[in-house]
């Protein structure tokens, strides 16, 4: 039934029974379990942002930022793999992916790009004050999902 599964992470507590369970409906269906972690941009490491630094030449600022941006994407790498590895072993094909861009905004478009039958997270992440405010991912990515949503407490 479920053959394309997104588990989506942030690493927090609610994320990791979420993984638990995307793993079981993998292993139930025989399906792929794709692994995703999204980096806002906010949460990028910048530097000179809007200040000019005198002793930098032309895009020299622009390529540090860039390199710091590659840089962060791959500690969050790291991590998702020791997140996937925390899971114990599994005779489904595991893929894992990080993307940069608004949480809720590049699950749905991962979710569309690999013709998910079924995403799972977790209901609540880190950001909890922000989510009373503007919304959680959980439900944002809910309202959106071009398949069934499972959020997992």
């Amino acid at each position: 039934m479920f053959q394309t599964i997104l588990w989506v992470t942030d690493f927090s507590l609610p994320a990791r029974h979420a993984g638990r369970r995307a793993l079981q409906c993998a292993e139930c269906s025989h399906g792929t379990l794709y692994v995703l972690a999204v980096v806002d941009p906010e949460d990028l490491p910048v530097i000179l942002d809007e200040m000019p630094d005198p002793f930098l030449k032309g895009d020299q600022a622009e390529a540090i930022n860039l390199q710091l941006e590659q840089e962060y994407e791959q500690k969050v790498m790291e991590e998702l793999k020791k997140e996937v590895a925390s899971l114990g072993p599994t005779q489904v094909p595991v893929v894992v992916m990080v993307r940069v861009g608004t949480p809720w905004k590049e699950v749905v478009r991962v979710a569309e790009e690999l013709d998910v039958t079924l995403i799972v997270l977790g209901a609540r992440g880190k950001r909890s004050l922000e989510n009373i405010i503007l919304g959680s991912t959980a439900e944002n990515v809910a309202r959106h999902a071009p398949c069934p949503v499972m959020i997992v407490r």
